[in-house]
């Protein structure tokens, strides 16, 4: 069984809450990433919301400051356990209909982010994707 942490390959992406919609943009574009996550203020280890590539466009679109903050155009992170099986990503990104999921460990804290294309370009990802018992939703 494959685990959400055996397919982190880089550190997120994160920022303070406090954050401008201009700010995530720019380490979006330069980490090349298509998800930040906001921390918490008092924990930089706490992931409070995220922001995608989308968000931003949608802002943009909106003629939003790009100089005010980044909370208003932010959503609820969906997490999924550092020892969750990689199907448990996979379901939940179907599930919430979203491209990445947060990675917290046993005590909420910030460990990454997968995204559909870390679960997609692996044979034996796919082939465990393709055999996991995952419970029906309604």
């Amino acid at each position: 069984m494959i685990r959400t942490s055996e397919l982190l390959k880089r550190p997120p992406v994160s920022l303070p809450e406090t954050a401008t919609i201009r700010e995530v943009a720019t380490e979006l574009a330069k980490n090349r990433v298509g998800l930040a996550v906001l921390t918490a203020r008092d924990n930089p280890k706490r992931p409070v919301a995220v922001v995608s590539e989308r968000d931003i466009l949608r802002a943009v679109a909106q003629r939003l400051d790009l100089d005010g903050p980044a909370m208003p155009i932010a959503n609820s992170p969906i997490t999924v356990l550092d020892t969750d099986p990689v199907h448990v990503a996979a379901e939940k990104m179907r599930r919430h209909n979203i491209r990445h999921v947060v990675v917290v460990n046993k005590n909420g804290e910030l460990v990454g982010v997968l995204s559909i294309r870390d679960l997609c370009f692996e044979r034996a990802i796919l082939l465990e994707l393709a055999t996991a018992e995952v419970p029906a939703t309604p």
